[in-house]
C-alpha cells in the first residue's frame, strides 16, 4: 500500500526513534556528521571512509531519507528481494532502500526509459529543495511560483540548513549534504515538540492538509499520468530539472545579448578579433545546446560551463572569452610613475583628476547606468608593498572598491573626467579606473589602468664637512639634477630637517638619514619623495712625503712608504693603500741610454685607527742598476 507522508509526520517520525535530549547543538561540521553517523542514518564505504568530499549521488539520498524516516530494517529485508528500475539489479548495493522508497513511500521515481539511474550526482539545489520542504511550513502557491533554483537556496539561507554563496548548480558534496541533513532535523526539534507529544500512541493519519513539495524536479507520473508533487527523488519525462533550469539560465544569457556592441569602435580593435570570433563561435555552440533534447554527459557538463556561478558572480565560459575583449581605452597624462613590480610607467593624478580617451559614448559612473559605465578600484600601500613578485604585465594586487560618492564622472568631446570630490582613504597608493561595456547579463567587456596618487620619487644626497646647511633648497638643488623639474614646493617635516642640521653641526654622530616628503609640480600632479642623506664628517688628513729613491727592478715596499712621510704628528695608521699595478709598473721600468734615471708620481691612501684618513703623493726616482 502506497503512503504519502506530509512533513510533520516526516519529523514525528524520525522523533520517535530518537530522543530529543540527545540533540545538542553542534557547530563543528564533523561533529555533525558524525552523531548522523552514530545514529545509523549514514554509513561509509568499504574501507570505513565516510567519502566527504565526494559528490553525494541519487541512490546515496534515497538511502538517508528511508533511514531518516526509519525504515532502515525494511529496506534491508527488501535488499536483493526484486528489480526496481532496469538498472537497479538484485545484486545493486542500494537495491533494497530503492525497492522500499518506490513501493512503499512514493518516495522516488525513474526515468520513461525504467531506469533509475542511481550513480547519477544530485545538485545543490535539488538537496536543499527536500530539505527546504521538510523544515518551511509551505503554501501550494509559494511552491507553483517558486523561481528555480534562487528561492530555494533563499530559503534554505533564512531557515539556516546551509550558510551564504551555495551554487546551485555544483553537484552536493557528501560532507555538505550531511550538515544540511543535520540543521534540518535539530532546528525542527523544539517547534515540534508538542507535536510530538500529542502524537503519541495516536494512528499516523495519512491525509494530506497543504500540498507537498517533496519533489526537486516535477514531472509527469508515468503510472497515472498525473503531476506528483509528492516525489523527492525524480526526473522530467524528456529533461531532468537540473538541465532544465540550466537551460533556463543560458536562454536568458542568449536573449539579453547585445551583438551589435561588437560592431562598436570601442570593441572592434584588431587585438579583439580572435576573442570576438571566439564568442561568437562559442554563441552559436550554445544555442545548439539549447534547442537539443537528451544531452550526453558531456553535452551537460558544457552546458553547466556556459552557465557556471560562484555566489551570485557568473564564472562561465562566456566570461572567460569576454575578459579578453577590452574597451579601447587610454589614460592620458605623463607617465611618471614606475611600478616596481613590472618596472612599467603609469600616470598619476593630477589636479585630483582622471582623464581618459576612448570612443566609448555615454559612459556614466557606476549606479547611474548598468549599460556602460566606469568604477574607480583602489590599492592600498600595504596591498602594494606586499608583492614582491617581478611580472611582465600588470601585478596581481588585492583591490577594493572606491565609495562611488568620493567621485564624479564626465564626458565631453571624447573624453571622460573622474574628479575625486572627497576625501580618499589614507591608505591609498593607487587608484583602479575600470570602464565596463555590458554584452549581455552577467558578461563584460571592461579595461582599466592604474593611476598613482602620487608620484614615486627617490632622491639621494651625499653631504661631507664643507656642508654647514641643509634645508628644502638642498633637497630641490638634488631634485633638480635628477631632472625633475617645475618644482613648486616641497612639502617635508621640520624635525627631519632638524635632524640632518645637527649632524652637520656636530651635536649628532649619525651618517644616515632617512625620510619621506612630497613634492609639489607646477602643474598640479604630486610627488611621493623618499629622501636618503648620507653624512661625511670625515676630514681627510693632506699627507707630505719625501722623495723614495730606488734602483731599476726594484720594488716599492709599504715599510718605505711609512718610512717617507714627512707631515708629524698623524694618528696611528692602520692600513697604507697603494694601487698594485701602479707598484708593478714601477717595479719593470726599463732605462736605456742615454737615460740614467726616471721619476714616477705615486699615490697612497691612508687610513688611521681613529677612523680619519689621508692622502698624499710620493715621488719615486728610478735609478739605473750598477
Amino acid at each position: 500500500m502506497l503512503k504519502r507522508f506530509v512533513n510533520l509526520l516526516v519529523i514525528v517520525m524520525f522523533l520517535s526513534i530518537f530522543n530529543i535530549s540527545v540533540f545538542a547543538s553542534k557547530d563543528n561540521g564533523l561533529e555533525k556528521v558524525n552523531f548522523l553517523k552514530e545514529k545509523g542514518i549514514i554509513d561509509g564505504y568499504p574501507d570505513g571512509s565516510l567519502g566527504l568530499e565526494k559528490n553525494l549521488k541519487r541512490s546515496e539520498i534515497t538511502k538517508i531519507l528511508v533511514y531518516s524516516l526509519g525504515d532502515k530494517n525494511k529496506a534491508i529485508e527488501l535488499q536483493g528481494k526484486e528489480i526496481p528500475f532496469s538498472d537497479v539489479g538484485k545484486d545493486y548495493w542500494a537495491n533494497g532502500v530503492i525497492s522500499y522508497a518506490k513501493n512503499n513511500m512514493n518516495l522516488i521515481s525513474g526515468y520513461p526509459d525504467g531506469t533509475f539511474k542511481g550513480e547519477n550526482n544530485i545538485t545543490n539545489a535539488e538537496l536543499l529543495k527536500i530539505l527546504v520542504c521538510q523544515k518551511k511550513n509551505l503554501k501550494a502557491s509559494e511552491i507553483n511560483n517558486a523561481k528555480w533554483p534562487y528561492d530555494w537556496i533563499k530559503w534554505a539561507e533564512e531557515e539556516n540548513i546551509c550558510g551564504k554563496n551555495i551554487n546551485p548548480n555544483a553537484y552536493a558534496l557528501r560532507k555538505d549534504a550531511f550538515e544540511f541533513l543535520y540543521n534540518t532535523i535539530y532546528s525542527n526539534l523544539e517547534n515540534n515538540k508538542s507535536k510530538i507529544k500529542n502524537s503519541k500512541n495516536k494512528p499516523i493519519s495519512t491525509k494530506e492538509t497543504k500540498q507537498s513539495c517533496h519533489n526537486y524536479n516535477y514531472y509527469e507520473n508515468n503510472k497515472n499520468n498525473k503531476k506528483s508533487n509528492n516525489t523527492l527523488v525524480s526526473e522530467s519525462s524528456s529533461e531532468n530539472q537540473h538541465v532544465i533550469e540550466l537551460k533556463k539560465i543560458l536562454k536568458a544569457i542568449i536573449d539579453s545579448k547585445k551583438d551589435d556592441l561588437l560592431e562598436l569602435e570601442a570593441v572592434k580593435t584588431p587585438t579583439n578579433e580572435k576573442s570576438i570570433a571566439d564568442l561568437k563561435a562559442l554563441m552559436e555552440e550554445a544555442k545548439i545546446l539549447l534547442n537539443k533534447k537528451d544531452l550526453s554527459s558531456d553535452e551537460i557538463k558544457k552546458l553547466e560551463e556556459l552557465t557556471k556561478f560562484e555566489g551570485k558572480k557568473y564564472r562561465g565560459s562566456f566570461r572567460k572569452i569576454a575578459k579578453n575583449i577590452l574597451v579601447d581605452f587610454e589614460v592620458l597624462g605623463e607617465r611618471d610613475a614606475r611600478n616596481k613590480n613590472n618596472d612599467k610607467n603609469y600616470t598619476s593624478l593630477k589636479n585630483n583628476q582622471i582623464r581618459i580617451k576612448t570612443p566609448l559614448s555615454d559612459v556614466k559612473k557606476i549606479g547611474e547606468s548598468e549599460e556602460r559605465y566606469i568604477k574607480l578600484n583602489y590599492i592600498s600601500k600595504k596591498d602594494y608593498d606586499s608583492v614582491d613578485a617581478i611580472s611582465k604585465s600588470t601585478p596581481k594586487y588585492n583591490k577594493q572598491e572606491l565609495n562611488k560618492d568620493l567621485y564624479s564622472v564626465e564626458e565631453k568631446n571624447g573624453i571622460i573626467t573622474v574628479t575625486i570630490n572627497g576625501d580618499l582613504p589614507e591608505d591609498v597608493k593607487i587608484l583602479k579606473p575600470i570602464i565596463y561595456l555590458k554584452y549581455a547579463d552577467n558578461i563584460y567587456f571592461e579595461n582599466g589602468d592604474l593611476v598613482y596618487i602620487k608620484i614615486p620619487m627617490k632622491t639621494f644626497i651625499q653631504l661631507d664637512m664643507d656642508d654647514t646647511t641643509f634645508n628644502k633648497e638642498t633637497i630641490k638643488e638634488h631634485l633638480e639634477m635628477d631632472n625633475v623639474e617645475n618644482i613648486k614646493d616641497i612639502i617635508v617635516d621640520e624635525q627631519k630637517i632638524q635632524k640632518v642640521q645637527d649632524v652637520l653641526d656636530g651635536l649628532s654622530q649619525e651618517k644616515e638619514i632617512k625620510f619621506n616628503a612630497e613634492v609639489i609640480l607646477n602643474d598640479g600632479r604630486i610627488g611621493e619623495l623618499e629622501v636618503f642623506v648620507e653624512v661625511d664628517k670625515t676630514e681627510d688628513n693632506e699627507i707630505e712625503f719625501r722623495d723614495i729613491s730606488i734602483k731599476q727592478g726594484e720594488e716599492v715596499t709599504l715599510e718605505m712608504i711609512k718610512n717617507a712621510i714627512l707631515t708629524p704628528n698623524l694618528p696611528e695608521i692602520k692600513e697604507i693603500k697603494v694601487n698594485k699595478n701602479d707598484l708593478e709598473a714601477i717595479k719593470e721600468v726599463e732605462l736605456t741610454p742615454p737615460l740614467t734615471e726616471m721619476g714616477a708620481i705615486l699615490r697612497v691612501d691612508i687610513v688611521f685607527v681613529d677612523g680619519t684618513s689621508g692622502n698624499g703623493l710620493i715621488n719615486v726616482i728610478i735609478n739605473k742598476a750598477d
